[in-house]
């Protein structure tokens, strides 16, 4: 447990803000549902998928470095390239609503409607963007920069989806200590009834063959 708060204190709150306003526009919160209950309406920041993707980001990829596949921290480089293009979203006339200014300067991307964060990541995604003037290792590489953006939407997903909010207290701890604490709200928006020692594997549909003569046979 000294290992996750450790970490969650040590994270750049720029970072940590920009992470935010990724996962808030790709899975928002949604008043509308809070009639049916306050889970029903939880978002992706009510269920820190933001610390999930930041965890992820630093602790699970790899890359090539020189001959050898080697884990990188990412979540710091992978917030700048979202500012950066944020920043080249603006200045290129494109933003369809005033970034708030009183959040540009820590976090561009932030600062951005959450509509416009999905215009930067369909930007960044097809690469319409200098590349030269991103931050490292995304600098001038097309291909990394695809893979990440398409990565951060999975999991962002993932993450909601997954039992990460459920482990509470210790979500931050590494994989062996995490302990669920409760029945994660993912789980029951998507209508998933838990983990299982096994599910019966799909047998099949039912069909019925009309064969000649008239006589049917279901199958």
């Amino acid at each position: 447990m000294h290992q996750a708060k450790l970490y969650a204190a040590t994270a750049d709150p720029r970072t940590v803000a920009t992470f935010k306003a990724l996962v808030e526009a790709i899975v928002p919160n949604t008043p509308a549902l809070a009639v049916f209950g306050a889970e029903q309406a939880a978002g992706a920041v009510e269920l820190y998928v933001y610390e999930y993707m930041i965890w992820e980001l630093d602790h699970s990829l790899a890359l090539f470095l020189g001959t050898h596949l080697t884990i990188v921290p990412l979540s710091a480089s992978t917030a700048g390239l979202l500012n950066s293009g944020a920043f080249q979203f603006v200045a290129s006339g494109q933003a369809q609503h005033a970034p708030n200014h009183a959040l540009w300067g820590s976090s561009p991307y932030a600062a951005l409607s959450p509509a416009d964060r999905i215009r930067v990541l369909a930007m960044l995604e097809e690469l319409r963007v200098d590349l030269g003037l991103l931050p490292p290792p995304y600098k001038d590489d097309g291909g990394l920069i695809t893979f990440i953006v398409d990565y951060l939407n999975r999991g962002t997903m993932f993450g909601f989806y997954s039992e990460w909010p459920a482990y509470g207290s210790t979500r931050l701890a590494t994989p062996t200590v995490r302990r669920l604490e409760y029945f994660p709200i993912g789980w029951r928006q998507a209508g998933y009834p838990g983990v299982s020692l096994g599910y019966r594997a799909l047998g099949g549909y039912l069909l019925t063959i009309v064969r000649e003569g008239g006589e049917s046979t279901i199958v």
